[in-house]
């Protein structure tokens, strides 16, 4: 079937006037096709590349139909976790071609256009009609997509035969498309999103094993499933042995948390390796080169730290890589968060020439193979579609704060909470979506309806002594009451309509603030979430119920809420 249909594609002219595909008020017209025979088969693209290709392309003129009262917009999503993701308007008539970056190493997510999407993206009109557009695999090539004012382009990078295959789909409702996109592919099935604490946000990497004690005995009474001890225990990225700050041993502190009822977890990057380390000094060929370079060249290396690429295609790297992880689980460490994964999907020279994607299902395969089916993956700075089927919980947006600006703010919250619903609807369908560490800060009940409304994984960054003492006091403190909250699919009202402008970090939206939240969110348990971000009041209508974060009592009817508001109204 799909070669009659490539053959019909091959002898079909390049372009015309005739709708090719027209579904629910979108119409596309064939604008051109580069290095691949592509034909559609019901909703979907497939194809075969042409040999030697270094990418195949295919334009598509579209067309929304009626007279809409508000311009088109694109929902873009970013490459991976840090990665900007919302809603972005056109560009205008006579902007330059789209050309998608930001799927380097930690930095490159500044190269990331409004024009541009990974994998996936929707282009629509605010109560009008919608047009979505995803890659249905990852696992041999990069799949991205870019808009102008008049065409859309699909890019299959690096292309070796079959193309990855790409659906198309159309209606009026923006959200239930990405669902019924993200329905086709199977992800995992873990049980309830933790409930947990990490130390990365009191400390910075800079806690020892007597912080950690001391706040693992303040967690009992709060509610808590998982202790967390993020990046700091470790001598060196690639040297997974305690430090001196931990001079029981990693061991030992697992059984310390296992011994009070909660479940041991610890970060580590596995895919980087410290220069430093004898790991790297003593294994010259297992690192990933520059493309093109070839086995001599030098190192493909990370802006995160003087860090080289572990090479999984190299079999005592790979059985390296397997060897660290399953001593931590052997400890009794059965949450993991593996983070910087992005590594492992870099274009780069390796010993067996697989492209970046090729690499990354190679590397997330052995990981998930040493820890087991019943550890706990959190996949961290990860790219979305290729984690897909790896990761128990997935990271869907930036830091909520950083060393050098410690305090959260209202702009990290903004672009954390614009980021989670750009990302909403993977979550309860391919893994539990985490939003980050739970930060109060100053705008603490904005910060726990945006913790609701993800809808995933609970846990806490600042000191549990200090939440457990608010809370005992009758402040914002540890909300145990609150917890029941995660698990549910939370979905945002009129998410087209929230247009933002497109930064590389929290820290420029603080910058220069154009990101826009959606103010109305509701739960599939009927719960309605109500967040203003912004710094302006914000009128909207009100369920009507009891507001769980303050317990206060409203019939149903307009509310105007204040700059850094939220709540959360129970059904």
């Amino acid at each position: 079937m799909l070669l009659m249909l490539l053959l019909f594609a091959c002898a079909a002219p390049e372009k015309t006037d005739d709708p090719w595909w027209s579904r629910a008020g979108v119409t596309l017209t064939p604008a051109g096709t580069e290095g691949a025979e592509i034909a559609l088969d019901g909703d979907v693209l497939r194809g075969v590349a042409e040999a030697g290709a270094e990418r195949a392309v295919l334009r598509l003129r579209w067309e929304l139909a009626g007279e809409p009262q508000e311009e088109p917009v694109w929902w873009r999503q970013g490459w991976q976790s840090w990665s900007w993701s919302g809603v972005v308007a056109l560009p205008e008539a006579g902007a330059a071609e789209p050309e998608a970056g930001g799927d380097g190493d930690t930095y490159s997510v500044v190269e990331e256009t409004a024009d541009t999407s990974w994998e996936a993206a929707l282009l629509g009109v605010p109560g009008g009609p919608s047009l979505h557009v995803g890659a249905l695999s990852a696992a041999r090539g990069k799949v991205w997509l870019g808009v102008t004012a008049e065409e859309l382009r699909i890019v299959w990078e690096r292309p070796e035969g079959e193309l990855e295959p790409v659906q198309l789909s159309a209606g009026d409702d923006p959200a239930a498309l990405w669902g019924a996109w993200a329905d086709r592919i199977s992800g995992r099935s873990p049980g309830a999103p933790p409930t947990g604490w990490s130390d990365w946000y009191t400390w910075y990497g800079e806690a020892t094993e007597a912080d950690i004690l001391r706040n693992l005995a303040a967690a009992e009474g709060l509610g808590l499933s998982l202790l967390q001890v993020d990046d700091g225990w470790e001598r060196a990225w690639g040297d997974w042995e305690a430090n001196a700050a931990f001079p029981s041993g990693t061991a030992a502190l697992a059984a310390e948390i296992a011994g009070r009822g909660l479940t041991p977890g610890i970060w580590m990057a596995p895919l980087l390796v410290d220069r430093s380390t004898a790991t790297y000094t003593e294994n010259p060929g297992w690192w990933v080169r520059e493309p093109g370079s070839g086995a001599g060249g030098p190192e493909l290396m990370d802006g995160a730290c003087d860090c080289a690429t572990l090479d999984v295609t190299v079999p005592e790297a790979a059985a390296w890589l397997q060897a660290q992880i399953r001593a931590k689980v052997a400890e009794g460490w059965r949450y993991l968060k593996l983070d910087f994964l992005y590594a492992g999907a870099r274009e780069g020279d390796r010993s067996e020439p697989l492209s970046g994607a090729a690499a990354y299902a190679r590397a997330t395969g052995l990981l998930r193979d040493a820890a087991g089916e019943d550890t706990w993956i959190l996949a961290c700075g990860a790219p979305m579609l290729p984690s897909v089927g790896f990761a128990d919980s997935w990271r869907s947006g930036a830091d909520i704060a950083f060393f050098i600006a410690p305090e959260p703010d209202r702009a990290f919250l903004r672009w954390q909470a614009r980021s989670t619903a750009a990302r909403s609807w993977a979550n309860g369908r391919w893994w539990w979506n985490d939003a980050d560490n739970l930060m109060l800060g100053a705008d603490p009940a904005a910060a726990l309806a945006a913790q609701a409304a993800s809808g995933g994984v609970w846990m806490y960054g600042e000191d549990l002594e200090v939440l457990a003492a608010e809370a005992a006091a009758g402040g914002a403190g540890a909300r145990a009451d609150l917890m029941d909250l995660r698990g549910v699919r939370y979905t945002p009202e009129s998410p087209l309509s929230a247009v933002s402008g497109i930064d590389g970090s929290p820290l420029l939206e603080r910058a220069a603030p154009d990101d826009a939240v959606p103010v109305r969110w509701r739960g599939e348990d009927g719960t309605v979430v109500l967040l203003n971000l912004s710094d302006a009041p914000v009128e909207t209508d009100g369920p009507g119920g009891t507001e769980r974060i303050s317990g206060a009592q409203a019939p149903a009817g307009r509310r105007t809420l204040a700059p850094g508001a939220g709540e959360i109204w129970a059904p």
